[in-house]
């Protein structure tokens, strides 16, 4: 694994133009995860396409006006709690609000990159909770 580089690639995205988010963009539409980064045990572990598709593991989120639906398969429990609710963004952070209970309600930085949306959280610690990149799905493209 290479965690320098990763990091650094990390770093660079941080302190780029690109990490905040514009509320111009579009996020209505359905976007499936193809990469993502996490914080477990002082390690960082990469799941990249391939493996998501080895280890039967997906998420599906899909925007429309306010609300939001997660269809996820993954053994993340902060991508696991996110079902369904309603959505805002402030600044470059969007909000995926829980309508039974607000202490559930997740915020993560976003921000936009060559058409792919980038999802960010990261803990007190400043660990990484989750990373993930997610490309929009075509109508006509299958979720199998």
């Amino acid at each position: 694994m290479k965690q320098h580089s990763l990091f650094s690639k990390f770093i660079s995205w941080l302190s780029s133009p690109e990490v905040f988010g514009s509320a111009s963009k579009n996020l209505v539409g359905t976007w499936l995860l193809f990469e993502y980064y996490m914080d477990e045990r002082e390690e960082l572990v990469h799941m990249r396409e391939i493996d998501l598709r080895r280890e039967n593991q997906k998420v599906v989120i899909t925007f429309a006006n306010d609300e939001f639906e997660v269809n996820a398969q993954i053994s993340i429990p902060l991508i696991q709690q996110l079902k369904k609710g309603r959505w805002n963004i402030a600044k470059n952070f969007i909000t995926f609000i829980d309508p039974a209970n607000f202490r559930n309600n997740v915020e993560f930085q976003f921000a936009f990159e060559k058409g792919n949306l980038k999802l960010l959280k990261k803990d007190e610690r400043g660990m990484i909770e989750f990373f993930g990149f997610f490309k929009p799905v075509a109508d006509t493209q299958k979720l199998n």
